[in-house]
């Protein structure tokens, strides 16, 4: 072993080198320090793995080459053996991978850059929004012409738009103008006080100090809950980090150098030439289909555009990157109503004339390099499409019009997943999992086939994919504008502050399009057809999964191989592209196989594999569970290791941050699949457990010796197994809910897809618990609705509606309203009332009044929701006009913001609207401030509130209050087994740490009370019980130097001892034990702060 120390601008490097002489015993330690068990999910383990494995996660080291292997053995087989590591705080500097050439050795060069050596200037962008959305408004409100509009409000942002360069240092993330300017105002009085003695100067200095606290708390907690949102995907964890490490040096991902024909170009404008060449290279413009879009048909597509559906789009959008007219989501969200309306103007123009803007059909292409690939070549980096926002916002227009039309009149499939309401990804998982499960209960062979279409969304055929919309009741105006918007498309590509030349592109749909997804899904509609009788298949997105089950694998062999030729057929026609070299063939039956099937597409036979891989599940014929928690367990480790380069920055998140991240994306590698993790052993759970506190404990900050069982209490957290059982419960109650547009259950609530034994037994245990049945779960009605302007919604039209005014005041100017604006109406009021003893709700009118029971399971929400139904079925009449009074703003609040995702009892109501509706009859809702004196308020209330058990009971019952119950539940378990173990007698009742976040200012402040509360500050005598320190005695007192002996009885800190009681006001002589020192001193914010002052001098801080 060699290692070899050098210094560089005062920065130390080690590298440490093996070398295996010829005959000595060195090579067979390596291969028993093989990492790849464990961060690379491989069947080969061995001890020394799992040590270093443990190490890492334990220590404040990060590994950066964690997936490509980098030993070529002589047998053909390859190995993670040359690991590269460093320290967590400077890791967002750091770039690592793995040379595809091994320069005619058995290693792989491992390549790492440091670009901290060499910061870039970091530039801050401002905007005056004042003047812009004012000139933004007259460019509206004067006549522009359509293909004038989205330049001109371009330019307007472009001439209210400074770029502010800052000194090349290494700042915050979140670092923004305001926080720049103030710390020079800050600097600058403090200097002239200084030279000056001016004691102007100085408050000068203390007010820009204080200013510029408040600006970097508010910056930094705006950064960090973004970045909290982005991580609700758990697929955008890693582009999280690299958004946070390239804040300093926005040139982190690119290189200089470019290999091209075994040339290397290093001219950024070639270099983004050669890009913009490599990623329209497939774009070959296919022979026209003769289309008839049928304008006059299908009336509800082809509706002019509402103003609300403009204010959907608008909320839905996203605050990203720009395309090339610089047009931001935040400008269309700063826009008045007026300006909304011109908007919608030109939105319906567009519609109308189905012209698309050019700017609308022109993308900016950013090359991101492929995680652990060589920079040097084109192809190891992927097309991030940067698109213009206002085509964004009018395509989200019509998704919300297709998607309804879809769902409506059930145009796909039940089989394909993805991009739709009610079909996710679980699914799809799902019905696999019940598939090979019935085909091992029968004793069946199970044969699967995933298949691989090449560059799946760049080849669609345009034409083609009209033709099927049109196939699928997608007529008139909305389908000749989806094909002119994905005809005669251009881009370019951004390469180091340069733009290549502009570029056509006449196939595929465009990266970066909202409307692409679900196009693609109609494209893939019809892949049914393919299939031979008996064989079934699951779609999601591009991932497409064939399988079949039999008693006779000859029979299963014809069938598949039938199918494959159907499918070959299929793809030649619609002009996509299998690969069959990355297609995967796997037996996933208990019964051994007497002979391999050969199975060939277009004359290629597929290969066959151990495991199959669909949707990031490993599917295998033996060991299912263990694959799958071995595979998960793989991701997971690794995102520990990379969640440590940001835990440990001194401006990094704070616990609260780590926390939601830890949920949000390594935690939940296990709720993906929740509907087949359910089914782990104890041992593989406890496996799940490791993952979760060893997660945990890097987001709080506490040593690897910290009780499990506390850890959980301070966290806050549900135990993961628990946690994986109440989603999966949720998972299929959701199903219930969703009623006849769920896959899995038909319109009688009885399962189509053929459930799994165990899990018919937990639902089944479940509803004996809730003591109710599946028949009166609140669903979806067998008519999806989503327009939102069903009746009119009265929340802040009137002035009653201000609860500011006293409430005779409010009394009066609502019998006022009523009589200038509803005098012939028939007044009905509805109530709702929730106590120890039961739930209820109450309606009233002038002719009758009702009182039910309702299960108390039901939140206040959804009795309110229930009331207002209720009162529709009863109340009534058909004579008059229906006045409709509640004081639940939420409710008329969701009603009027009406979604496919909004509450199932919602849509019951606006389902019952409908009803009335159809009589004619027009329906307003008026929300009346409560408890304000108005009589029919008054009178509801009372009825709701004098409920008794004598009065009828209706047992509707809404899923979201069932999966509110079972969260809470879950929860008390952990508080639960941290009260019944040894723990709680010497710690007493510890806060989750998020309560006491608020009171702290930073990341160091989090972790020092985190370690009080478990007992966990480093003292000798805690060192000392796992045997890292020899002498555990305090060498003044003589007694074992723990925290307790420190802070309260250690002669050493007397005066500081005596001086912190005052300020808490707390007499130590009824102080017995460090409980009940810490029950006063965390009692409010102020003797919280108190005591961490005062910790520097007890030598803890």
């Amino acid at each position: 072993m060699k290692i070899t120390a050098f210094a560089l601008q005062k920065i130390i490097f080690i590298l440490i080198g093996t070398v295996d002489p010829e005959g000595d015993c060195l090579r067979p330690f390596l291969k028993m320090l093989l990492v790849e068990s464990f961060l690379q999910g491989s069947n080969r383990s061995s001890p020394l793995s799992n040590d270093f494995v443990e190490w890492l996660q334990n220590s404040s080291f990060i590994l950066l080459n964690s997936s490509n292997p980098t030993y070529a053995a002589y047998t053909g087989s390859a190995s993670l053996l040359d690991l590269s590591i460093c320290s967590a705080s400077i890791s967002h500097a750091v770039d690592c991978y793995v040379s595809d050439s091994n320069f005619e050795s058995d290693h792989y060069p491992v390549i790492i850059t440091w670009s901290i050596l060499d910061h870039t200037p970091k530039k801050i962008k401002s905007l005056d929004w004042n003047r812009i959305m004012s000139n933004s408004a007259t460019v509206l409100t004067t006549n522009t012409r359509l293909h004038d509009l989205t330049s001109k409000i371009s330019k307007v942002i472009r001439d209210n738009t400074k770029i502010i360069t800052l000194p090349a240092k290494n700042y915050p993330p979140w670092w923004n103008l305001s926080c720049h300017n103030f710390q020079k105002l800050k600097i600058l009085f403090r200097k002239r006080a200084l030279r000056l003695i001016s004691e102007s100067d100085w408050m000068k200095h203390k007010k820009y100090a204080a200013k510029l606290r408040f600006h970097i708390k508010k910056a930094s907690r705006n950064y960090w809950d973004k970045i909290c949102n982005i991580t609700k995907n758990p697929r955008m964890f890693y582009s999280m980090l690299n958004r946070i490490y390239n804040h300093t040096n926005q040139e982190i991902n690119t290189v200089n150098l470019i290999l091209h024909n075994n040339h290397y170009i290093s001219n950024p404008v070639q270099q983004s030439n050669l890009f913009a060449d490599f990623f329209s290279a497939n774009s070959v413009k296919h022979e026209p289909i003769p289309l008839d879009y049928c304008e006059d048909s299908n009336s509800h597509l082809n509706i002019p555009i509402h103003l609300q559906e403009v204010r959907q789009a608008i909320q839905k959008t996203r605050n990203s990157t720009p395309g090339a007219d610089g047009i931001t989501a935040n400008w269309f969200k700063r826009l008045s109503n007026t300006d909304l309306t011109c908007i919608t103007s030109f939105f319906q123009e567009v519609f109308t004339t189905s012209y698309i803007p050019e700017e609308w059909k022109h993308s900016i292409i950013v090359p991101i390099p492929k995680p652990n690939k060589d920079k040097t070549k084109i192809n190891s980096y992927r097309p991030i499409a940067l698109t213009s926002v206002f085509s964004k916002v009018f395509e989200r227009i019509l998704i919300q019009r297709i998607t309804h039309h879809l769902l409506t009149e059930k145009k796909i499939p039940p089989s394909v997943n993805g991009f739709l309401p009610l079909r996710d990804n679980q699914l799809a998982v799902y019905k696999i999992h019940t598939a090979i499960s019935e085909a091992h209960s029968h004793k069946k062979y199970f044969i699967g086939i995933s298949l691989d279409i090449k560059s799946a969304y760049d080849t669609v055929y345009i034409d083609g994919l009209i033709f099927k919309c049109l196939q699928l009741g997608i007529t008139g105006n909305i389908t000749k504008i989806l094909h002119n918007f994905l005809q005669n498309r251009t881009l370019q590509v951004r390469w180091r502050h340069s733009l290549s030349g502009t570029k056509p592109v006449q196939k595929g749909l465009p990266q970066g399009s909202v409307v692409s997804p679900i196009l693609f899904v109609c494209f893939l509609s019809d892949f049914s057809e393919t299939l031979d009788e008996g064989v079934e298949y699951s779609i999601f997105a591009d991932g497409i999964f064939i399988f079949c089950a039999h008693t006779s694998l000859d029979h299963i062999s014809k069938k598949l191989q039938n199918t494959m030729e159907n499918v070959y057929k299929w793809c030649n026609y619609w002009k996509l592209n299998i690969s069959p070299e990355k297609c995967s063939i796997a037996d996933l039956s208990k019964k051994k196989l007497p002979s391999i099937p050969r199975i060939t597409y277009a004359g290629f036979p597929l290969p066959w594999k151990q495991t199959i891989k669909y949707l990031g599940i490993n599917f295998s014929k033996i060991n299912q569970n263990g694959i799958i928690l071995k595979n998960i367990r793989s991701k997971a480790l690794r995102k520990i290791n990379a969640l440590k380069s940001i835990a440990y920055k001194n401006y990094g998140p704070r616990t609260k941050d780590l926390l939601t991240i830890v949920n949000n994306s390594i935690c939940s590698l296990f709720y993906y699949s929740c509907s087949i993790t359910n089914k782990f052993s104890e041992t593989q759970y406890k496996a799940c457990n490791t993952i979760q506190t060893m997660a945990l404990r890097v987001a709080l900050g506490l040593p690897k010796w910290t009780p499990n069982i506390v850890l959980m209490k301070i966290a806050g957290q549900e135990v993961l197994p628990e946690k994986i059982k109440r989603l999966a419960a949720q998972f299929f109650i959701r199903q219930l809910a969703n009623g006849v547009h769920s896959p899995i259950y038909d319109q009688n609530c009885n399962p189509s897809i053929k459930l799994i034994k165990r899990d018919e037994v937990m639902l089944a245990n479940l509803f004996t618990e809730l003591d109710t049945s599946t028949d009166h779960i609140i669903a979806f009605p067998d008519t999806l609705i989503s327009r939102s302007n069903l009746c009119e919604i009265f929340l802040s039209d009137f002035s009653f509606q201000n609860k500011a005014h006293p409430a005779f005041l409010i009394k009066d100017l609502f019998e006022e309203v009523v009589y200038k604006e509803f005098q012939d109406y028939h007044i009905i009021a509805t109530d709702a009332s929730k106590s120890h003893s039961f739930t209820s709700i109450a309606g009233i009118s002038n002719l009758q009044s009702f009182v039910y029971r309702i299960h108390p399971i039901n939140s206040i929400f959804t009795a309110e929701a229930l009331a207002i139904c209720q009162a529709l079925d009863e109340l009534s009449v058909t004579d008059k006009n229906l006045l409709l009074l509640t004081d639940s703003y939420s409710v008329l609040q969701a009603l009027k913001c009406l979604t496919i995702k909004s509450p199932k009892v919602i849509h019951r109501l606006a389902g019952k609207i409908l009803v009335r509706k159809n009589f004619h009859q027009k329906i307003s809702l008026v929300w009346t401030p409560g408890h304000s004196l108005i009589h029919w308020n008054e009178k509801a209330d009372l009825l709701a509130k004098t409920v008794a058990e004598s009065h009828p009971f209706l047992e509707w019952i809404a899923y979201e209050d069932i999966i509110s119950r079972y969260q809470t539940i879950s929860l008390q378990k952990t508080n639960h087994s941290f009260q019944n173990s040894k723990y709680q007698e010497s710690l007493g009742d510890i806060p989750a740490m998020l309560t006491l976040t608020p009171w702290l200012k930073n990341r160091r402040e989090d972790i020092i009370i985190a370690r009080l509360l478990t007992r966990m500050i480093i003292t000798p005598a805690l060192l000392h019980r796992f045997g890292l320190y020899n002498n555990p005695r305090c060498q003044i007192c003589n007694r074992d130097n723990n925290i307790e002996h420190i802070i309260l009885f250690c002669s050493k800190y007397s005066n500081h001892r005596s001086i912190l009681c005052a300020k808490l006001n707390f007499d130590l002589q009824l102080c017995s034990s460090l409980k009940v020192f810490f029950q006063n001193a965390f009692s409010d914010k102020w003797h919280l702060r108190i005591l961490l002052q005062s910790l520097k001098s007890f030598d803890i801080y």
